[in-house]
């Protein structure tokens, strides 16, 4: 049987929702006091799909989604549409809408790993294959196949040059790259578990700390941005943020497999 909320909670959490990406942290703890409690007897199927711990899955979830901390606060919210007078017919009210878009977050999961297991075992990705894989991160635009094309790049090619670029990484830089970006675990817990000093500068050298919708105009003189500029020879600028989403995609599937 599935928990339900309380009408308190319920009142509280629709409150909490609103401002998700600004609350204190005593508000954040009774999120995800509330979150983790409706979500108690919620097991979708894909949970025995993606070998892990219920409870850490549960964690990404409420991180990631729920309080979102690695997004911009400026950022619209992506159940809501983008805009923030949506925000309160967007917020879940019940223990049954949060355990929909838990299971939601868990296909996105499935998906991501199906294709970086793919790729870590060398098997060929055809075009088709890579755009229909990035289709649902992706607006409606041209195809990823055809982005890449433009630049004379071919998936293969990319998920090579990915290798050779996290081959060629320091250790720390390796470590948030592989972790922070290919498996997208916040970058302080990371450098937390490795002892990686300096994180955040190293973080932002790499060029992880950036929202990878909108890059800035110096993203070129990161590593990650050198590397898009000058060896995949796509120019950091707007009108290629297709490629580079695709190329950021091949790259987190590497790195969650490295």
């Amino acid at each position: 049987m599935q928990n339900t909320l309380s009408s308190e909670d319920s009142a509280e959490l629709v409150r909490l929702w609103r401002r998700r990406q600004t609350l204190a942290p005593q508000e954040m703890g009774r999120m995800y006091g509330i979150v983790g409690s409706a979500l108690g007897d919620c097991h979708p199927p894909e949970l025995k799909a993606l070998g892990e711990g219920r409870q850490e899955l549960v964690a990404q979830f409420i991180y990631l989604k729920v309080l979102r901390l690695d997004a911009d606060p400026e950022e619209g919210d992506e159940e809501g549409g983008g805009a923030s007078e949506r925000a309160a017919h967007s917020a879940p009210s019940t223990a049954f809408a949060l355990c929909a878009y838990f299971r939601r977050y868990l296909i996105d999961c499935t998906r991501a790993t199906r294709f970086r297991r793919r790729l870590s075992l060398g098997e060929e990705v055809s075009d088709e294959q890579l755009d229909a894989h990035l289709r649902g991160h992706r607006g409606p635009g041209r195809d990823a196949a055809g982005c890449l094309a433009e630049h004379g790049l071919r998936a293969a090619d990319v998920v090579e040059a990915a290798r050779r670029f996290i081959d060629g990484l320091g250790e720390p830089e390796r470590l948030l790259l592989c972790e922070g970006f290919g498996r997208e675990a916040p970058l302080s817990g990371v450098a937390a578990r490795h002892a990686i000093a300096s994180y955040h500068y190293r973080a932002g050298r790499l060029g992880l700390v950036h929202r990878r919708e909108s890059l800035p105009a110096d993203y070129g003189r990161t590593l990650l941005g050198g590397w898009i500029a000058q060896t995949l020879g796509i120019a950091i600028e707007a009108g290629n943020m297709d490629a580079i989403g695709a190329v950021f995609e091949i790259l987190g599937a590497e790195a969650s497999s490295s």
